[in-house]
């Protein structure tokens, strides 16, 4: 394996990690790893049809039945076997103190943890900005266990960064360069 990093991303809805992953991997050469992408995939084998706070459920199952290690065993491992020349990996969302715990015992030295933020009203503009039909309301999705979870990240984090401070480029490139290889 030539892996150099591996970033995991962590963040509340709508704090910016699909933008700062997309940054990552336009400017910097990174490759995603996609936890929903895999429960998708997961749910559609069972010929289900699933909605966010479904997707949501099922990783909570995956989380009882494997010790959190799912994400790392069944998304991340096999991704970066597959692509094995690939030097900078991210993991767009981390939810859950256990799944950093994870990446951090299997890759020792080459994994950072960046948490994103904004201020509440921010994340609750831009929740109701790209709103479907189908979604909860603010409220609800933020009270999802997966959704407390996922706030609570940032004490465990290595670097946070508030998403209206700076653009996701900028904020790509600061992950980049606060990285020693």
């Amino acid at each position: 394996m030539t892996i150099k990093r591996l970033l995991l991303l962590s963040g509340p809805m709508r704090s910016g990690k699909s933008s700062v992953a997309q940054a990552l991997k336009e400017n910097h050469a990174f490759s995603g790893i996609s936890s929903s992408g895999y429960l998708r995939s997961y749910a559609q084998q069972s010929g289900v049809y699933v909605e966010r706070s479904q997707l949501q459920d099922l990783g909570d199952q995956l989380d009882v039945e494997t010790d959190f290690a799912w994400v790392i065993d069944e998304v991340a491992r096999p991704a970066v076997e597959a692509a094995a020349p690939t030097e900078n990996w991210l993991l767009d969302a981390v939810r859950k103190p256990r799944q950093v715990d994870h990446f951090r015992a299997q890759f020792p030295h080459l994994v950072k943890h960046v948490h994103l933020c904004a201020p509440e009203q921010i994340l609750r503009t831009r929740y109701a900005a790209g709103r479907s039909a189908a979604d909860p309301d603010y409220g609800v999705a933020n009270a999802h266990p997966n959704e407390v979870a996922a706030r609570s990240l940032g004490s465990i984090a290595d670097e946070i960064y508030d998403t209206t401070q700076a653009s996701a480029t900028d904020i790509a490139a600061q992950i980049v360069d606060n990285w020693e290889v």
